[in-house]
């Protein structure tokens, strides 16, 4: 048990060095949801006067989706770093060495966590700075951080596995592009009674909204909404799977 956390400490130190190589690297995942934040909260202000809308601005109500952005972002490093170490060799070399293939998966996804961190933070200063208030104070924004680097690490899986199954560098980063129909597939522009009955079947059927609900009930309202656990049960489910699948897909590109 000890050499497995050892190997994990060890591999997770190697793939945190990587966030910052280069360290260009990080800013478009950064600038995005601050862009899409600042145009999407002016330019639809008036929602919010809409019959049906929550009691609150719509800077407001899209500023979870600005954070939960940022930390979604940063889980798309994860399967291209893995196929580059699949090309260089550096995979090949680690599998000759008595090293637990979950502490090689387990590494990566530390890495997720911790550039999670630090891109939700950014954003949760500039979001803090312009007004937006988190109604569950600081053990809030802890389970917020938490419920989404859980579900970054589970959505970084997807991309390890196609690196495993494929090893194809291009075929990877091109998933990139599902962040997007699953975000916006959600109530993350518009609360769910007020979108179109197709939308709303698509929405209520699609885990990425039960994180969403998740982080914004933390951010608008308190600790009774229910939405707080379904976000954190949705968030486990999906981590457990994906890891799992990941795992397999470990396991079958060695034969």
């Amino acid at each position: 048990m000890s050499t497995f956390f050892s190997d994990w400490y060890y591999l997770s130190i190697r793939n945190i060095k990587q966030i910052w190589r280069p360290a260009l690297a990080l800013i478009p995942s950064m600038f995005i949801p601050i862009f899409f934040f600042v145009v999407n909260s002016q330019s639809f202000s008036a929602v919010s006067k809409v019959p049906g809308f929550p009691n609150v601005s719509y800077k407001q109500f899209i500023a979870p989706v600005a954070i939960f952005t940022a930390i979604f972002f940063s889980a798309g490093n994860a399967g291209i770093e893995l196929v580059q170490d699949i090309s260089n060799g550096y995979l090949k070399k680690l599998l000759i060495m008595p090293i637990n293939r979950l502490a090689i998966i387990l590494g990566k996804l530390t890495e997720v966590a911790v550039q999670s961190v630090l891109q939700g933070a950014i954003v949760l200063v500039l979001l803090l700075a312009v007004g937006v208030p988190i109604n569950t104070g600081f053990l809030g924004i802890l389970a917020m951080f938490a419920m989404l680097i859980l579900f970054a690490m589970a959505w970084s899986c997807i991309g390890m596995i196609a690196a495993l199954r494929t090893q194809n560098a291009r075929l990877v980063q091109s998933m990139f592009i599902l962040v997007f129909p699953f975000l916006y597939l959600t109530t993350s522009q518009m609360p769910r009674e007020l979108l179109p009955d197709t939308f709303r079947t698509i929405a209520t059927y699609n885990p990425v909204t039960s994180i969403v609900e998740g982080v914004r009930a933390l951010v608008l309202d308190g600790w009774g909404n229910p939405a707080i656990v379904q976000g954190f049960l949705v968030a486990a489910i999906l981590f457990v799977v994906m890891v799992s699948l990941t795992v397999a897909s470990f396991q079958k590109t060695l034969k």
